[in-house]
């Protein structure tokens, strides 16, 4: 799926630092009645210390399990709680249906007090009809992820995901969208326990799901000292300049190669990068065509290596891409919704642009049809691959394609 316009509910806490390290917020609940907990893996991301606070006492959670592509973790605490939710069937909801959200959203702006918002099932699917998610209308901001949305008997149907990031919205589109929320289906929430049961709960009220909900703190180490970063590219050009600054710059800085130049295949390791107070990172590689690959708020540990591929271009710094070639049709057969295609030259090195674009999927037993990147007299041989919305990718190799043909990808395509 194409996340590039979600904004994950985990808000770091510049200030009020503790020890050197730097703190982020989110939100859990109760499943059981032994202190386990379900809450987004993102809230926990790369935390050397977890804690649960519960009426001001903070208590050491062990990690029970963690899955960064369903986006869920089961954290547990050496506590005996009083309440606990029950996992209702989201397949039971209806367009419309009341639901509420608990969660600590903006603790370091508006309390450390819970919040709970109210609102109506706007949709049984999440961006570009993803069927992991559901869309609703009870506002959440950062510090809600993770937490329990409620049906109206106060089980949990879902679990506090992601909002639609209007700024990014309003430079692709120019539109500005309101109130667009999205949570993990319950139905998912099984799988992430694994061997963990879950209780038959006892939330009847709003005062219970008060008790049965908990802020979640993740503390990361140290980020105050100079990083060292080793980076790689590989995009199949040559880089001529490279750009590294915190996420809460506004300025990329000055240029990290200097005189030098970053060949296609090479590496160099930069010393001395100012301190980001979360540890997240911009990263810039420029080549000699003014082309730009760019790596967005990524958490970078001293020492790590950063590799730049071609998927890392930068679209936005071509004014257009034109394609010259004749029409041929893409038919998806393989079982799965396609959200990416390439059309590249047999003899390119590198995938080039997603031909679908960032609001057009393909369903299973449907096609697009697309303009090749060249005309055939020029070149009539191409690879084409589709990839899902796991990320799987099909693909074909060396295809003699003529105009108005037909390429059919089926199951037998998966790499």
């Amino acid at each position: 799926m194409k996340r590039a316009v979600f904004l994950v509910f985990c808000v770091l806490a510049l200030a009020g630092l503790t020890f050197g390290q730097s703190l982020s917020f989110g939100t859990g609940f109760f499943i059981n009645d032994s202190g386990v907990i379900i809450t987004c893996a993102h809230v926990i991301e790369d935390g050397e210390k977890i804690t649960v606070k519960i009426a001001g006492t903070e208590y050491p959670a062990q990690i029970l399990n963690t899955n960064t592509d369903m986006d869920l973790a089961v954290i547990k605490i050496n506590y005996r709680n009083s309440n606990h939710f029950k996992i209702a069937d989201f397949a039971n909801m209806n367009l419309g249906d009341k639901i509420s959200v608990m969660g600590y959203p903006l603790p370091t702006i508006l309390s450390s007090d819970i919040r709970y918002t109210e609102g109506t099932l706007s949709a049984k699917s999440g961006l570009k009809a993803d069927a992991y998610y559901f869309q609703h209308s009870a506002p959440m901001q950062p510090g809600n992820s993770g937490g329990p949305i409620l049906n109206s008997r106060f089980e949990v149907i879902g679990v506090a995901a992601a909002v639609i990031d209007d700024t990014v919205v309003k430079k692709d589109s120019g539109l500005i969208p309101q109130n667009i929320n999205f949570g993990i289906k319950s139905d998912y929430i099984a799988k992430a326990l694994g061997s963990v049961k879950p209780g038959n709960g006892n939330v009847f009220s709003i005062t219970d799901a008060e008790k049965a909900t908990v802020q979640i703190l993740c503390y990361y180490p140290d980020t105050q000292a100079p990083v060292t970063v080793t980076v790689i590219n590989n995009t199949g050009y040559e880089g001529w300049y490279l750009y590294i600054t915190p996420v809460s710059e506004e300025s990329w800085g000055p240029d990290r190669l200097g005189d030098g130049v970053l060949k296609d295949g090479q590496s160099v390791t930069i010393a001395d990068i100012p301190a980001s107070s979360d540890g997240r990172y911009d990263l810039n590689l420029v080549d000699k065509d003014d082309d730009s690959y760019t790596k967005w708020n990524i958490r970078i540990a001293s020492g790590q290596k950063i590799e730049f591929t071609f998927d890392d271009f930068d679209y936005d710094s071509q004014e257009t891409v034109t394609y010259n070639g004749p029409p041929v049709t893409i038919v998806n057969n393989t079982g799965y919704v396609i959200y990416y295609v390439y059309i590249s030259p047999s003899d390119e090195k590198t995938w080039g642009k997603d031909r679908l674009g960032s609001d057009q999927i393909m369903g299973d037993g449907e096609y697009v049809t697309l303009n090749l990147p060249q005309p055939l007299n020029v070149v009539s041989e191409y690879d084409i691959r589709v990839k899902d919305s796991d990320g799987d990718t099909y693909t074909k190799y060396n295809v003699i394609l003529r105009a108005n043909g037909r390429v059919v990808f089926t199951f037998d395509d998966f790499d």
